[in-house]
């Protein structure tokens, strides 16, 4: 299957994802279940966007109710039971392709139940390369991957990026090292999953002049943006976080993804249920 390909989920899986979870199977649970499955990368907002465009009358807050239960322990593993593993696109937000043994044996032998092998389409990474050659130095470039909910680690491989010159220059406009910008650089490696302001109290308890928010909030960018993820992917750095609970770490033999993945697909992180949050939720099935 290649890349740009959209993945169907089977008519039935949307109803037995519900049975699972000992649901009313209502025709508005049933869109929404269907879209959540084939789209697991999309943000709330975006997925209500999206069912109004296929004329599916879903409330907001029964979306809500839905996104929060396939995020829980028990709706993760019944996710699982129901549709397995599969790649989705971070940009595109797509289900592309199902996950076969060989791309989930690395996350089964560190205790997870992986979920979404997460990264970009062909499509999405031709977008990306087409927006960042049309931006002029300087400016702001759109967030063309502000339809996901990004509930991702953030794996920055430190060695490689003050190691390589050429790195630095390219994220950072120079080679030269400031000390405020790498204590900001570390303090975002030991907390992936905290956002520019969370980051900037942290330095501020530990750095009396610590950078600006405008500063750390452009340091951060730069280091989450796709591009720098998938970079940061092929130099073999890819985390997975729980998508249950705040749990991250790294996994190993990171170019197993590579070598697995649809074609053309770039594997960034992975989605997927820690072995505390699975065994709650077989308690709890």
């Amino acid at each position: 299957m290649t890349s740009n390909q959209r993945f169907r989920v089977e008519p039935h899986a949307a109803s037995e994802f519900l049975r699972r979870l000992k649901l009313r199977q209502t025709e508005e649970r049933l869109a929404a279940t269907q879209l959540l499955l084939e789209y697991p990368g999309l943000s709330l907002a975006t997925s209500v966007i999206r069912l109004r465009e296929q004329g599916a009358n879903v409330h907001r807050r029964t979306l809500q109710r839905l996104l929060n239960l396939f995020r829980s322990p028990l709706g993760c593993l019944a996710r699982w039971q129901t549709v397995g593993a599969w790649w989705v696109c971070w940009g595109c937000g797509q289900a592309i392709a199902s996950a076969d043994p060989s791309a989930t044996s690395v996350l089964f032998a560190q205790a997870l139940l992986p979920l979404d092998l997460g990264g970009y389409c062909r499509d999405c990474q031709t977008a990306l390369i087409a927006e960042a050659a049309n931006s002029a130095p300087g400016l702001r470039q759109s967030r063309s991957t502000s339809t996901f909910a990004n509930r991702r680690a953030t794996v920055v491989p430190v060695d490689q990026l003050y190691q390589n010159p050429s790195l630095m220059r390219e994220f950072f406009g120079s080679d030269r090292h400031s000390s405020r910008r790498d204590y900001a650089i570390a303090n975002l490696v030991e907390n992936p999953r905290a956002g520019p302001l969370a980051l900037q109290q942290l330095l501020e308890v530990e750095e009396p002049t610590a950078l600006s928010l405008r500063s750390i909030k452009q340091i951060s960018s730069r280091l989450r943006s796709p591009k720098a993820q998938i970079l940061f992917s092929r130099l073999g750095t890819v985390g997975w976080t729980c998508l249950a609970c705040s749990q991250w770490g790294v996994i190993p033999q990171a170019d197993q993804l590579w070598q697995s993945a649809p074609d053309r697909f770039a594997p960034t992180d992975v989605r997927a249920l820690c072995s505390s949050c699975h065994d709650e939720a077989r308690q709890l099935s």
